[in-house]
């Protein structure tokens, strides 16, 4: 037995070990400048064009913008504007569809035709929860582009979803590759509201956005809206409102890197979902060498809703992250978080750009270290 004597001698050693390693390796406040730094020559380089945001854990060690949000008017870019996260939403499909797991009102083998009877693909009885997550129901990402194509009248999802894509061949049997697909997470929406309710808005913000206080966040079908930058194409003209509308499902919020912030914090803890749950959507669902194409989200694992990949942390050491990017016509984002060691990083930009940048999370490794 250790007496009282011996306790209160190694106390203050105890300690200072405890705090130390805490903080050994995590960026602090007096990094910003350095992390300015970094910013500014990757926009330099045209390697970003939007705003970033890096935090440890709570903390907000940085955030900044870049270029202009207009370029008619001459008005920057600004860390608080809101951006269409584009696919960045995959997450929060994934996490309505756990929360519905752990409900039980749906299970993850379950098939499509469980709970869309009115969707009459050949193979709904054999694509599964667990295939649509992971991207392994062999669906292409035809959705936007049957919209394209479709008439006035036809354009809304369910129209799209029973008239053209319930009739498309798939690229594979389910569940024996892997192929990123928009259309299997607008279905995965379907099957939430057929649980709760027609208004996927309403649905995220009950579930979701206002247990985080994620007060500046919304979806809507409209790519546009209050305190946005303007969205540039490659050849330099405005992304028109009118050419674009969003589908439930795969993305389309609009959103802040602060409220990004909130919700990557809330990305494994219990504030959304039970350890089990958060175990099973980081768990390498799909891989890249099942791959059937070689584009963006193929190049990693990927489990229900999030990117799985190792990112250079501090010391020349990999860290474990979770991760999802977005990527669509004039804009490009991007929402990560260390799983262990809660540092985060969050960046939107207003032309495309390659939205993951390998070298701005070794810079910040490098200035971690230092």
């Amino acid at each position: 037995m250790i007496s009282g004597s011996m306790k209160t001698k190694n106390l203050p050693f105890v300690c200072c070990l405890f705090i130390w390693s805490l903080t050994f390796g995590q960026l602090t406040k007096k990094d910003a400048p350095q992390i300015e730094g970094v910013a500014k020559k990757l926009f330099d380089e045209g390697k970003i064009h939007g705003a970033l945001l890096v935090a440890e854990g709570e903390t907000i060690i940085y955030e900044g913008a870049f270029g202009l949000a207009d370029r008619s008017l001459k008005i920057p870019n600004a860390p608080k504007m809101r951006f269409w996260d584009a696919s960045i939403g995959k997450m929060f499909t994934a996490v309505l569809i756990l929360q519905l797991v752990e409900e039980g009102k749906v299970s993850l083998e379950d098939p499509i035709s469980k709970h869309l009877p009115w969707f009459k693909h050949r193979e709904a009885n054999h694509i599964t929860i667990h295939h649509l997550l992971s991207h392994r129901s062999g669906f292409l990402s035809k959705v936007y582009e049957e919209r394209e194509k479709a008439e006035h009248d036809q354009k809304s999802q369910r129209s799209i979803l029973e008239e053209k894509i319930a009739k498309i061949t798939l690229a594979f049997k389910p569940g024996t590759a892997f192929l990123y697909s928009n259309t299997g997470y607008v279905i995965l929406s379907e099957i939430i509201m057929a649980h709760l309710g027609n208004d996927y808005n309403l649905i995220l913000q009950e579930k979701i956005f206002k247990p985080l206080h994620m007060e500046d966040t919304y979806w809507s079908a409209p790519i546009y809206g209050p305190s946005m930058p303007v969205y540039y194409l490659e050849h330099g003209n405005p992304l028109l409102p009118a050419e674009k509308l969003d589908f439930t499902g795969p993305g389309g919020e609009k959103t802040t890197l602060q409220d990004l912030h909130k919700f990557m914090l809330a990305v494994g803890t219990d504030k959304l979902l039970s350890k089990q749950s958060w175990t099973l959507a980081f768990q390498p669902h799909s891989l890249p060498e099942e791959a059937k194409s070689e584009w963006g989200p193929h190049q990693s694992p990927y489990g229900y809703g999030f990117s799985l990949i190792d990112f250079p942390y501090m010391e020349n050491q990999f860290a474990a992250t979770v991760s999802h990017g977005g990527a669509s016509a004039g804009t490009s984002s991007y929402a990560l978080r260390f799983i262990d060691n809660d540092r985060i990083v969050v960046l939107w930009n207003n032309e495309f750009k390659n939205p993951v940048l390998f070298e701005l999370y070794q810079a910040l490794s490098d200035i971690a270290t230092k």
